[in-house]
């Protein structure tokens, strides 16, 4: 967690006095309960709840439309409510991390007992490669959030796939390997749109991240392909927003 508190730190010293640890009390009953299925808290996400577990200052909030509720006091009740399935997920290796009220919640794969385990969905698709880079990839978001120009484009399923076979990748969105995809991604980005910066190490199977001081570049494939490049400079926004034009 120091990585992640002084990464964030250098965009928005504000950021660490908004978090409040879970306590010792509420982590343990959490322990408890994955206990009573054979599971134990994968380290990295104790880590997590020892840090900030009650509010992590709005970094897992921001997914989806920014309603998510990662707190553990939330996580825990619903663990309690006989009516929520909390409890039939973590039967089968996933544990509830964060919910969203439209059912679109996130879970940690922990079936291998792993330290850092594999984000899914609500139905146990990868959604993110572990789950500190899943912390990382939000906290990209917000750093996205402090420039003052932003372009983005998304594709639907048929458009990208379009896209794919003009440019002669033998993938689809739906089928094909998540390499094959991300190296589509990677072209894209690099011999399209003329962003060479290193990839970032939070990258994964979905998500194509680079940045340097001058911008702030994300594309992921969960659904079709997204693509949001945030700057402060008006004359390379409208250099993207040219390039996106010729290629979209």
């Amino acid at each position: 967690m120091e990585r992640l508190y002084r990464s964030i730190s250098n965009f928005d010293r504000s950021w660490c006095s908004k978090c409040v640890p879970a306590s010792d009390e509420q982590i343990q009953q959490l322990e408890n309960i994955c206990a009573e299925y054979g599971y134990r808290v994968p380290k990295v996400y104790l880590d997590y709840l020892k840090a900030m577990g009650e509010s992590d200052g709005g970094l897992l909030e921001r997914e989806w439309d920014g309603y998510m509720e990662p707190n553990i006091h939330t996580i825990l009740e619903l663990f309690c409510d006989e009516d929520f399935d909390a409890k039939e997920y973590l039967q089968q290796g996933l544990l509830l991390f964060s919910y969203h009220w439209t059912e679109a919640h996130c879970y940690l794969r922990i079936r291998k007992q792993e330290d850092n385990p594999v984000v899914t969905d609500w139905e146990n698709h990868y959604f993110a490669g572990s789950f500190e880079k899943y912390l990382f990839q939000k906290a990209f978001n917000m750093f996205q959030e402090k420039f003052k120009y932003k372009s983005s484009v998304g594709t639907s399923i048929n458009s990208c796939d379009a896209l794919l076979k003009k440019y002669s990748f033998p993938c689809s969105i739906c089928g094909g390997t998540a390499e094959e995809k991300m190296e589509f991604v990677r072209w894209l980005v690099v011999r399209l749109l003329d962003f060479y910066e290193k990839e970032a190490w939070f990258s994964d199977n979905l998500n194509y991240i680079s940045y340097n001081e001058h911008y702030a570049l994300c594309a992921n494939i969960y659904h079709s392909l997204l693509l949001v490049i945030s700057c402060d400079d008006i004359i390379l926004k409208k250099k993207i927003d040219a390039q996106l034009n010729s290629i979209f």
